[in-house]
């Protein structure tokens, strides 16, 4: 008997949200018994009200979160993704996996539920797993190879990130599998015992990164970072590289595409 929570982060989201949960519907039935928990962020439209409208339907945990919140994004973020993770550890711990979803336009889109039964069925390889997408675009959650810290804290963010996309090209040649140290794309999904005492942090932690790898970006193609400035991150990649120093996490992603090619608000910042 397999088991899943379900869990995102919400705010400003209501447009999407029938359309997630149209998603969330297909991926219930990959499991026996599943739970979704939402935290919840002040919103300027009717998310909450779509939320409670939505919860006569599904099974729904909601946090609602009293917390101001703050200029920098990430930090919000942060903060409510730990408000899941907390209740995880603390009142679901028994369940086998829980995936983590954004419940904006990169989820919206009708989900390849074969994708995800078929990564399901290969979990001896990995404890954490993501899915590549058409149209690859978050390179801020992204570890591999020597792009070891963030795109967005260097000195030409543009440049790396387009080096980042051909280089993961090459990565993903003829491979099932893409080895990574951090990843998301707005959906990962992970094995709930292999990430005990794992949370979420959106400042670098510097003793989690390979200082050669950051001069190899230098030498190869002349993009510094400015490692002291910079102090804020993706939230993603604390979370991941911590859970591979303390636990020794196997993280990949899937190459093949769990949703159609997104183009959204994301790529906008990306490449505009």
């Amino acid at each position: 008997m397999k088991s899943c929570l379900i869990c995102g982060c919400i705010k400003d989201s209501e447009k999407y949200l029938e359309n997630v949960f149209t998603n969330i519907e297909k991926i219930q039935k990959l499991f026996d018994k599943t739970k979704i928990i939402i935290s919840y962020d002040i919103s300027k439209d009717n998310t909450l009200n779509k939320l409670y409208e939505l919860q006569k339907r599904f099974d729904i945990d909601i946090i609602i979160s009293n917390d101001p919140l703050v200029p920098i994004r990430t930090v919000n973020i942060e903060r409510a993704r730990n408000k899941l993770i907390s209740k995880i550890y603390t009142e679901y711990n028994d369940y086998d996996y829980f995936i983590m979803m954004d419940m904006d336009d990169v989820c919206s889109k009708p989900i390849n539920i074969e994708v995800l039964k078929e990564a399901l069925d290969k979990n001896n390889v990995w404890d954490g797993l993501f899915f590549n997408n058409a149209n690859y675009y978050d390179f801020w959650a992204l570890n591999f190879k020597d792009f070891q810290y963030s795109c967005w804290n260097c000195n030409n963010p543009t440049k790396l990130i387009n080096i980042m996309n051909q280089e993961f090209i090459k990565e993903s040649k003829n491979k099932e599998f893409i080895k990574c140290e951090s990843a998301f794309g707005g959906f990962g999904i992970y094995k709930i015992n292999r990430f005990t005492n794992c949370f979420y942090r959106t400042f670098v932690d510097l003793s989690l990164f390979n200082r050669d790898n950051l001069k190899n970006i230098y030498d190869n193609y002349n993009i510094l970072y400015d490692i002291r400035n910079n102090i804020f991150d993706c939230e993603h990649r604390f979370f991941h590289l911590h859970a591979i120093r303390i636990n020794n996490v196997k993280l990949f992603i899937y190459n093949k595409n769990l949703f159609p090619e997104y183009i959204g608000q994301h790529t906008d910042i990306l490449y505009k």
